[in-house]
């Protein structure tokens, strides 16, 4: 009979502070994946960005937050049809996104930049847990990223 008084007592706080309109803030869990995916023939530089407090644009495409660590090569890049992944801690992914990646034809000595611009916030645009993959590909020659969520 302990037992349930005991749950009892432990609830009760929680529910008098959802009953009062507090807001219980939980600490997120569980690793996102982050896939970097090149549908192309040519080099990409796929300016990732994450931040585990920003929750704009202005707050997470700063130098700072800027993703490189996806290679060891010196130019931070994908090569022709590769794909990367990342495992990031929930806690240090609020945001995610891609700004105005670059696509490299060496060939041609081509530079394409994408006007392309994508930010995912944590709990609207993904869960902790979740896979999000962005996909570098031509369309019309017109080079584009698009977000898929899993």
């Amino acid at each position: 009979m302990l037992m349930p008084a005991r749950i009892v007592v432990v609830a009760a706080p929680l529910a008098a502070l959802l009953l009062a309109g507090c807001i219980v803030e939980t600490v997120p869990t569980g690793p996102i994946t982050v896939t970097l995916v090149n549908e192309t023939a040519l080099d990409v530089r796929p300016d990732l960005y994450t931040s585990g407090s920003a929750t704009d644009a202005a707050g997470l495409f700063v130098g700072a937050n800027l993703r490189t660590d996806f290679t060891d090569r010196d130019f931070p890049e994908l090569r022709g049809s590769e794909s990367v992944t990342l495992t990031l801690d929930c806690v240090d992914a609020s945001s995610i996104g891609v700004h105005t990646p670059v696509l490299f034809d060496a060939v041609q000595l081509n530079v394409t930049t994408s006007e392309d611009i994508e930010i995912l916030l944590r709990d609207a645009d993904f869960q902790c847990e979740t896979t999000v993959r962005f996909v570098y590909y031509t369309q019309d020659d017109v080079f584009h990223v698009r977000v898929e969520t899993q």
